[in-house]
């Protein structure tokens, strides 16, 4: 029985290495990931969501503000729209395009915007 419990520990820490899950933890080597995390979604947001979204997050149409909409949705419910799309809002799946991780710092990203801009997330895991 123990070693079941031992390896299913080990794989939802694998789990949460592949998907990079920020850090919780106050600290410097959180706080150096999490910036490092917050500038890679920057960066892949404005290469491959801005046309929709805005320029750093910024569209001006609340229905594409991502920030706005995210506000009230869990972290699961962001890593499912990426990962499927939204076909009926014409988002396409970008599961084929970004890895895990990618989606994971575009999150870390569009959270950190949310704080920037005093939204108040009441994010969920």
């Amino acid at each position: 029985m123990m070693p079941r419990r031992l390896l299913l520990i080990s794989l939802i820490f694998a789990g949460l290495a592949i998907f990079r899950i920020p850090a919780t933890y106050a600290g410097a080597d959180a706080k150096a990931a999490d910036s490092h995390a917050i500038e890679q979604g920057r960066h892949l947001f404005n290469a491959n969501c801005a046309h929709c979204h805005g320029e750093d997050a910024g569209a001006e149409d609340p229905y594409y503000n991502l920030p706005q909409l995210l506000s009230d949705k869990s972290d699961k419910d962001f890593t499912t729209a990426v990962t499927n799309g939204i076909p009926d809002k014409g988002m396409p799946p970008w599961k084929t395009i970004l890895k895990p991780g990618q989606i994971g710092d575009l999150l870390v990203y569009l959270r950190s915007v949310e704080k920037e801009q005093g939204i108040d997330t009441g994010s969920q895991p």
